[in-house]
């Protein structure tokens, strides 16, 4: 591995702890080369820039997620945004704040994934 999927993976971790850990295993296990691309590119590279805050990346990554509709990687972007300061709250007005644009289905559905990520992290 390089450098960078190095960084990448350290940076996932603190992030994310157990959470992360236990969601990247089965790529990792079964489609390394994904792994490496993920880590090396986005955690090794993206969320290594320091041109927006920690809160503003998980932020934005997590509205992305819902508008595509895309809930399975919600829950380690909800862990990693409270493990940077973005509050229960400030999820539930981001979510609220999508409403509109995005409808109540899948705005009902990021917040179940919200309720069960927080299950599982506390």
């Amino acid at each position: 591995m390089n450098e960078q999927v190095n960084q990448g993976l350290e940076r996932f971790a603190k992030l994310s702890g157990n959470y992360g850990a236990k969601a990247l295993a089965p790529i990792k296990e079964h489609f390394p080369e994904l792994s490496e691309f993920i880590m090396g590119t986005a955690y090794g590279d993206i969320f290594q820039r320091t041109t927006i805050s920690e809160q503003w990346k998980e932020v934005a990554i997590i509205s992305s997620l819902i508008t595509q509709g895309q809930y399975e990687q919600l829950g380690i972007h909800y862990a990693m945004a409270l493990q940077v300061g973005v509050t229960v709250d400030e999820l539930k007005g981001v979510l609220l704040h999508l409403a509109p644009c995005v409808g109540a289905p899948r705005i009902i559905s990021a917040f179940n994934v919200l309720l069960a990520t927080l299950e599982e992290i506390q």
